[in-house]
């Protein structure tokens, strides 16, 4: 029990380790250094609050930090999944000297996309005190649960995009296509309410389009979006990380003599 439990530790130790350095080496040479890492969403951010709660939803209330919310969830999956996508291929060097379990590559990864999405809550917090909007822990646990899924469906993602991208490249520049695809597909811009009923039918083909708007309902609105889509959402998940897992493990076989 104790040497699984120095195991366990040491792959821990590892992981933060990993994701500390790819923080530090993405930035490095970088005048604003990780400033960057909530300057970029918080520039996008201003232009199109800008636009659309001028133009298309003034009397929208707290419009501003629902775009807010969306905005920073949004980067926080958009980033994960691409550099969770790309981590095997990055450590391609590493991976060829010493062995490290391919998911800890993975994780340290997204890990390190967490770490910025911590940055921008602490612009969410501003913006929240100075709207006057106090969520109570009740709802802010089931932002906090939602904002789990989305690490959660972005590692699920990288688990089977980061074996598939050392032997097919174009997957790359194909999700980075999906990913503005997605983007309007998901209720960051407009709320849901704007879109006819059988298209937000549509729009919920989309994972993110229920974590975002039931973010906003819990941040924002003070209460709790439909239970049974949250259920659903669970019984879907847990099974696809299941299977992303054992497809990670299958494919690591030969994998790193194709990097």
């Amino acid at each position: 029990m104790n040497e699984v439990y120095r195991k366990q530790l040491h792959y821990w130790d590892t992981i933060w380790m990993l994701a500390k350095t790819d923080l530090k080496m993405r930035y490095q040479g970088s005048w604003l250094g990780a400033v960057w890492v909530f300057l970029k969403p918080f520039c996008l951010f201003l232009v199109l609050n800008f636009v659309f709660s001028n133009l298309f939803f003034k009397d929208n209330p707290n419009y501003t930090i629902r775009l807010l919310v969306g905005m920073i969830l949004w980067s926080f999956f958009s980033e994960a999944t691409t550099v969770g996508m790309n981590s095997l291929l990055s450590k391609s060097h590493i991976l060829k000297k010493i062995y490290i379990p391919l998911w800890l590559i993975i994780v340290s990864s997204t890990i390190h996309s967490a770490l910025a999405f911590l940055f921008n809550l602490a612009i969410l917090l501003i913006f929240l005190l100075a709207y006057n909007v106090f969520p109570d822990v009740l709802h802010l646990s089931f932002f906090l649960i939602y904002v789990f899924l989305i690490y959660g469906i972005s590692l699920t993602f990288s688990f089977f995009a980061a074996p598939l991208l050392v032997r097919f490249r174009d997957l790359n520049q194909i999700w980075e296509v999906l990913l503005n695809v997605l983007f309007y597909a998901s209720p960051i811009i407009y709320p849901i309410s704007a879109v006819p009923p059988h298209v937000q039918t549509l729009l919920y083909l989309n994972p993110m389009t229920l974590l975002i708007e039931h973010s906003k309902v819990a941040l924002v609105d003070h209460a709790i979006a439909r239970l049974d889509h949250l259920v659903i959402f669970i019984v879907i998940f847990i099974p696809s990380f299941i299977l992303s897992m054992w497809f990670l493990k299958r494919s690591s076989k030969n994998l790193i003599e194709s990097m």
